[in-house]
C-alpha cells in the first residue's frame, strides 16, 4: 500500500465514511485494495428516491474529486460514472466535468431495475462478471455510491450530515441534507407533514427497504431516504409478511413456474441462485432435501424483484431466500463451502438484455403511480433540539460510547468508536451540545 493509500484510508476511517447507499460498508477498506476500475454507482434505481440525482446536480465537482482520490488510492487507471441515460439534463454537465479530469468517463445505463446492483454495474461498465460469492475487487473493480465519494472529497472531515429523500404520502416531497440522528418524523415535518392518517414508511426504498412504523427512529449515515405510504397499502402489507405466513401461503400456492429464477439479476449473470428451488423447501420439514434446496438462495442479492414483480402468484421468494441464508448461517454454511460451489466461471445468460425490468413497469406493479413524484432539492438549514447517534451505523463491529452523560461536545467530536483492529469506524456528534442518555445502542446529544 502506498503512503497516499494509507493516508487516504486513515482519513476515511477517522471521518466515519461508510457506504451511503444503504449497506454502510466502511469505505476505508475499499481504499486499501488495488483495482483497475473505480466505478461510481449513480444508477439509483429504487423507485421514488432522488438523493444521488440531486447530489450530482448540485455538487458534481465534489463527487468527481472523491472519485479521483479513490482512483489514486487503489491505482485505478479508469474511473466510470454509471448513471441512467434518462437523466438527459444532467448527463451533459457530468460529461463536461469528466473531460477536465484524467481517465474518467460517463456510462449511460438503461432505466431498468436493478441497474444499481453493483455486480450488474460491473458487467455493464467493464464486461467482467464477478465470480459467485465474490466481490467486484475480484475482477479489478471498486464500486462506491455517489454520497460516499462526496464525503470522501473532504479528507478527514467527520460525517455529521446525510442526504435524504422523503417521498410518497407527504405534502411536499423533497431531497435535502440533515444532521445525522434527527428522527424521521422531523424529516417528514420538513416536508409539510403526512397526507394520510395512518402512515408507515419504507426505509431505503420500495424494493430493498424495510417497513417501519416508528417515525421516532433516527436517521443514520447510510440512510438514503424513505417512502411514506398508508399502512394498508398493498406494498406495506406484502413486505410485512411474517415467515409463518409467507411459508404457509407459498407451500399451498407455488406451482414452480420458475419466473422468480428467470428474472433474477444474479441468475442472469450466470450465478447459481434459483429462488424457485428455495420455494420448494416449503414442502420439506427438514433433512437433506430441505438443506439442498436452501443452498440455491445463498447467492440471493435480496433485490426483491422475484417477490414484488416476477411471481404471478404474488408469493415471497425473496423472504424465502433470506430465511434460507439465515438457517444455513447457523450451520456455518456459505456459498464457498456449499455443494453448489463448483468453481466454474459463470456465463452470462444469453437473453439477459431481454429480461431487464423497466422501472416504469415496476412502479405500476408496486402500486406507486400516484406517489411517483419529483422530490426537488431543498436547501434546508435545520437545527434540531436533540439528536440520537446510533452506535451501529455500518457493517462490522458496533461502536462503544466514548462520552459520558453531561459532557459537553462540539459538532464533529467522536462520540463512539471501535478498536483499530476491528471492522468499523467512529460516529460523531452531528450538533454541539450536552450529552444526554448514553447506552450501548446510542448517544443522545441535546443542543
Amino acid at each position: 500500500m502506498s503512503d497516499f493509500s494509507a493516508e487516504f484510508s486513515r482519513n476515511l476511517r477517522s471521518a466515519g465514511v461508510v457506504g451511503a447507499g444503504g449497506a454502510g460498508f466502511p469505505s476505508y477498506v475499499k481504499a486499501q485494495g488495488r483495482a483497475e476500475y473505480a466505478l461510481v454507482n449513480a444508477a439509483e434505481c429504487e423507485p421514488l428516491l432522488k438523493k444521488d440525482q440531486k447530489i450530482l446536480e448540485y455538487f458534481p465537482g465534489k463527487v468527481f474529486d472523491g472519485l479521483e482520490l479513490l482512483m489514486r488510492a487503489v491505482g485505478a487507471k479508469k474511473g466510470i460514472v454509471g448513471i441512467k441515460k434518462k437523466h438527459e439534463r444532467l448527463i451533459p454537465r457530468l460529461e463536461e466535468i469528466a473531460k477536465g479530469r484524467k481517465n474518467i468517463s460517463v456510462l449511460k445505463l438503461g432505466d431498468y431495475y436493478p441497474a444499481g446492483d453493483e455486480q450488474c454495474l460491473v458487467l455493464e461498465a467493464t464486461g467482467r462478471v464477478v465470480p459467485p460469492g465474490g466481490i467486484p475487487l475480484d475482477v479489478g473493480c471498486v464500486v462506491c455510491n455517489v454520497e460516499t465519494l462526496y464525503n470522501a472529497a473532504f479528507p478527514g472531515r467527520p460525517v455529521t450530515e446525510t442526504f435524504i429523500t422523503v417521498n410518497g404520502a407527504v405534502k411536499k416531497p423533497a431531497t435535502f441534507r440533515v444532521p445525522v440522528g434527527i428522527t424521521w418524523r422531523e424529516a417528514v415535518e420538513l416536508c409539510g407533514g403526512f397526507t394520510v392518517k395512518d402512515p408507515a414508511y419504507i426505509d431505503g426504498g420500495p424494493m430493498m427497504g424495510k417497513v417501519m412504523t416508528d417515525f421516532e427512529a433516527p436517521v443514520v449515515k447510510a440512510s438514503g431516504g424513505i417512502v411514506v405510504l398508508p399502512k394498508n397499502h398493498p406494498l406495506i402489507v406484502k413486505k410485512s409478511q411474517s415467515r409463518p405466513v409467507f411459508t404457509r401461503v407459498g407451500r399451498s400456492t407455488c406451482d414452480q413456474c420458475s419466473f422468480c429464477t428467470e428474472f433474477c439479476p444474479r441468475y442472469l449473470l450466470g450465478h447459481n441462485v434459483q429462488p424457485h428451488r428455495v420455494m420448494r423447501t416449503m414442502l420439506f420439514s427438514g433433512g437433506p432435501e430441505h438443506k439442498l434446496h436452501s443452498q440455491y438462495g445463498l447467492l440471493c442479492c435480496e433485490c426483491s424483484l422475484c417477490s414484488l414483480y416476477s411471481c404471478p402468484e404474488g408469493l415471497n421468494p425473496r423472504e424465502a431466500c433470506v430465511s434460507a441464508k439465515s438457517d444455513l448461517r447457523e450451520l456455518k454454511m456459505g456459498f464457498k463451502n456449499s455443494t453448489l460451489n463448483t468453481g466454474r466461471a459463470p456465463q452470462v445468460h444469453p437473453v439477459r438484455d431481454f429480461r431487464k425490468v423497466p422501472v416504469s413497469k415496476l412502479i405500476k406493479r408496486l402500486g406507486l403511480e400516484d406517489y411517483n413524484k419529483d422530490a426537488p432539492w431543498a436547501d434546508i438549514s435545520y437545527k434540531p433540539a436533540k439528536v440520537k447517534i446510533l452506535m451501529s451505523q455500518h457493517i462490522g463491529v458496533p461502536c462503544s460510547p466514548s462520552v459520558k452523560e453531561g459532557q459537553r461536545v462540539e459538532k464533529g467530536a467522536v462520540v463512539g468508536d471501535v478498536p483499530a483492529d476491528k471492522l468499523g469506524c467512529p460516529v460523531h456528534a452531528s450538533i454541539s451540545g450536552a450529552v444526554g442518555k448514553v447506552n450501548e445502542k446510542y448517544v443522545e446529544i441535546i443542543a
